[in-house]
């Protein structure tokens, strides 16, 4: 069920991104011959609405624009006919819907629990016949102790797991309104990937605060994740040593469905009444998706205002058949990117 959550998701947001572009058409007079949902063949049609088809389509996954035709195949179509401000305009308006769209799920989920602060550390994953199996520790348990000392932080619960390494710790923990303590012997070389207790921890907490201030916390969350994913590629080129890197990689479907899983296995640890951690990276796929697009490459929006600012630049327009075969070429580029990030996630590392 996860992957049939993740895939419309997914395919939510790469419809929305369209009618971005739909919605942008019609407002500066762009005829539109179809609204796509999902991909051809078509299946059927929906309903015709101010000369726009609306179609539904074999491969129920995002959705596409066509731009009423040119009177030739060698004509271009509606879009490339209108005015260079209003190309302009349309080709934008797909990558703003999804930051837009971000923006609306984070302006949902701080209003439905307020300010994020780090009160309590929740354990969300036990690994088998770990330390903290063994001592029947279970994904929920909220750690609010260490050998009878309330902790503060996750650094007050590593210095004391190091230096009881190999020697039995006693943990206080709360467990569904229920308080008891475990006792659990932290491992000196625990297995590649696992800590010495075998826990997966998350630092969770919310306090209520005014409603201007939870708007705030939604702009302000948007921004930073905007600057982080524009600044990674710089980051990623100007680094020079190993710890200048900065911290993140290129997901394919395998990583983001990972993800989404993850997310939606830690809100239901959690008992919420809104999934706020898979609503979090939807929104964070959807910044991504609207970045990504505005990157000037061949088949991209970000190509496309590329050529437009260019021929704005030198007054002279590209023939129709340089831009198709540009865009063709880009296409399956980006498809062979595509391809091989998504191979690396399968193939042994």
């Amino acid at each position: 069920m996860d992957v049939l959550f993740f895939f419309i998701a997914l395919g939510l947001l790469i419809l929305i991104h369209e009618l971005g572009h739909f919605l942008a058409a019609r407002a500066v007079g762009i005829p539109i011959e179809e609204f796509g949902i999902g991909f051809p063949p078509r299946v059927f049609t929906l309903f015709t609405w101010q000369g726009t088809r609306f179609t539904f389509n074999a491969i129920p996954f995002g959705g596409f624009v066509r731009p009423q035709p040119g009177p030739t195949p060698e004509s271009p179509d509606a879009l490339r006919r209108a005015p260079q401000k209003h190309q302009l305009l349309v080709l934008i308006a797909g990558p703003l819907m999804n930051l837009l769209v971000a923006l609306l799920v984070y302006v949902v989920v701080y209003l439905a629990f307020g300010k994020p602060v780090p009160r309590e550390l929740v354990i969300w994953y036990v690994e088998p016949n770990s330390p903290a199996a063994q001592a029947g520790m279970l994904p929920g348990d909220r750690i609010v102790a260490v050998a009878g000392k309330p902790i503060e932080d996750l650094e007050d619960l590593q210095q004391a797991v190091q230096a009881h390494a190999g020697r039995p710790l006693p943990l206080t923990i709360r467990r569904q309104g229920g308080v008891l303590t475990v006792e659990v012997v932290p491992r000196r070389t625990p297995p590649p990937n696992q800590g010495p207790m075998g826990i997966r921890l998350l630092t969770y907490g919310w306090e209520p605060v005014p409603l201007l201030e939870r708007l705030r916390l939604a702009w302000v969350t948007t921004v930073e994740q905007i600057r982080a994913l524009v600044e990674f590629p710089i980051r990623l080129l100007t680094a020079r040593t190993p710890e200048e890197r900065p911290q993140g990689e290129v997901l394919g479907f395998r990583g983001m469905y990972t993800s989404f899983q993850t997310a939606l296995y830690v809100d239901r640890v959690l008992g919420h009444s809104l999934p706020v951690y898979a609503l979090s990276l939807v929104a964070s796929l959807s910044i991504s998706l609207g970045i990504l697009n505005l990157i000037p490459f061949p088949a991209l929006d970000g190509g496309r205002i590329t050529v437009i600012l260019g021929e704005m630049l030198f007054r002279r327009r590209l023939p129709v058949q340089w831009e198709y075969a540009l865009m063709l070429v880009g296409f399956f580029v980006l498809m062979l990117v595509m391809v091989l990030i998504n191979l690396r996630e399968w193939l042994p590392q």
